[in-house]
């Protein structure tokens, strides 16, 4: 923070990065420590067995999400209410979560054979994915509440310390095994889940309380049922490709694009990180009615997402080789699509806010089932003819559909007059695209790889002089 106030930011600003330094810090040493372990996990593992894992982490996901009901959105909303029942309105959606939950797992046990058909992974994965959730889903929520109140330290740690558990314990036990040792991080998963869930009923168990408030309820669902189908959609778009092409192609084939798709996934994690600490900032200017205000910080943050892409896409190639061992090197080609395509995704998430604060929330999952949708057709077209590489480009394409939706949502159908122009956004995808085009000439050109090398840290350069006068730094 001293270092951030020598240079003329604005307030602004400095509370973002503050925020932001935590919460991408986290997703840095989280993902980080994905991204250290991959040379490990893909000697260890075939592609085949890593393209069963990411089938089990994706399924993981859509468990969360059903058995959360979309919960954790109502929690960061109602933080902000003028209401001093914050804790009655948490134990409420607690107790809700937990009956859900533990009626959705007996359902999806009687019908474990037509899940078994649909993922093609061991049972075993799949119990232990739906033992995992209810206390995956309860941590959620205490982090939520953590998040609506700017305890960004607190998540940063804790995420860390699962990260460092479930991966040293996956680690571990895989060193010991001979086969199938994709059980191995399913196990040191659990064990983390588990941790995160003692820590979240150490911190709440005195604040809460043994009943279920129906107005509270009443207030969880209206705003969360919507956001489920919602962020199943989401989900669809970010790793339903996985699943499809291990159902179409073989699961070595989706171990492949897996990993390729980790490592494009840098993107999302500095923009998710931002994301955390733009969100309570944006909701408290709109409180204000200081839209100049997020205007300018949205362009700030549209160019340092911008800054991080062209570097990915310039050294995706060298990621690869660095990271994985060579039998996944020829995912390489899949990163930068994927790259491009999680920029629309921030794009999307810089305008569905503006419903999320309005609480219109139905429009929204509207708008993302049909990009849902259209992922899913597209993939089942073009996949089995022209293999795992069609899923990157249906993933850009999904995205960049909801992004245009979600923007003519805001727009036109909730008509929010004072939104911040999509205009200002356009720049940086300029520079992201020129990028990836000059990336791909280096790419096929027979070139000297000391010139290629030179080039592209040029450009970086050129960027980067442009993006300290956008930040508007000066050293005072």
């Amino acid at each position: 923070m001293k270092l951030l106030k020598e240079f003329n930011l604005g307030k602004d600003l400095i509370e973002l990065l503050r925020h932001s330094k935590n919460y991408v810090s986290a997703e840095l040493l989280t993902k980080g420590l994905a991204f250290i372990t991959l040379p490990i996990f893909t000697r260890l593992m075939s592609p085949g067995e890593y393209g069963i894992l990411s089938v089990f982490v994706s399924f993981s996901g859509v468990l969360a999400i059903i058995f959360g009901l979309g919960v954790k959105g109502a929690i960061s909303r109602y933080y902000y209410e003028e209401s001093n029942d914050f804790y009655d309105f948490l134990s409420s959606n607690i107790w809700l979560v937990l009956l859900v939950g533990i009626a959705f797992t007996v359902l999806s046990i009687v019908f474990d054979d037509y899940i078994y058909s649909f993922l093609n992974i061991p049972y075993g994965m799949i119990y232990i994915a739906l033992g995992i959730t209810i206390p995956q889903v309860l941590f959620q929520l205490y982090e939520a509440y953590l998040k609506a109140s700017k305890n960004s330290k607190r998540v940063a740690f804790l995420n860390v310390v699962y990260s460092i558990v479930s991966t040293s314990l996956a680690i571990l036990i895989m060193y010991q095994m001979s086969s199938e040792r994709y059980y191995a991080k399913a196990i040191g998963k659990t064990v983390g889940v588990i941790l995160m869930l003692g820590v979240t009923l150490w911190y709440l168990i005195e604040k809460l309380k043994f009943n279920i408030d129906k107005k509270h309820i009443k207030y969880s669902l209206a705003f969360g049922l919507p956001i489920v189908v919602h962020l199943l959609s989401q989900t669809i778009l970010s790793t339903f490709d996985q699943i499809i092409i291990n159902q179409l192609v073989g699961n070595s084939e989706a171990g492949i694009y897996s990993v390729a798709y980790q490592i494009g996934m840098i993107q999302v994690v500095i923009s998710m990180g931002i994301l955390s600490s733009w969100t309570p900032i944006f909701y408290e200017k709109l409180n204000n009615n200081n839209s100049q205000a997020i205007n300018e910080l949205a362009e700030k943050y549209a160019y340092i997402i911008a800054f991080v892409a062209i570097i990915l896409i310039f050294f995706s190639k060298e990621a690869i080789t660095i990271l994985v061992d060579q039998k996944f090197s020829e995912g390489y080609l899949l990163i930068p699509i994927v790259i491009v395509a999680y920029y629309f995704f921030f794009l999307y998430t810089m305008y569905v806010n503006y419903a999320f604060f309005h609480k219109k929330t139905k429009k929204i999952a509207l708008f993302t089932i049909v990009c849902g949708v259209v992922n899913i057709i597209l993939n089942y077209l073009f996949i089995p003819k022209y293999g795992y590489i069609a899923a990157a480009w249906t993933t850009l394409i999904s995205y960049f559909l909801l992004s245009i939706l979600h923007y003519a949502n805001v727009r036109w159908v909730i008509s929010i007059k004072k939104l911040t122009p999509i205009k200002i956004y356009f720049i940086p995808l300029v520079f992201i695209l020129l990028g990836w085009a000059i990336y791909y000439l280096l790419l096929e050109s027979d070139i000297n790889y000391i010139f290629g090398l030179s080039t592209r840290v040029l450009m970086i350069l050129l960027f980067s002089f442009h993006l300290i006068k956008k930040l508007n730094i000066k050293l005072k």
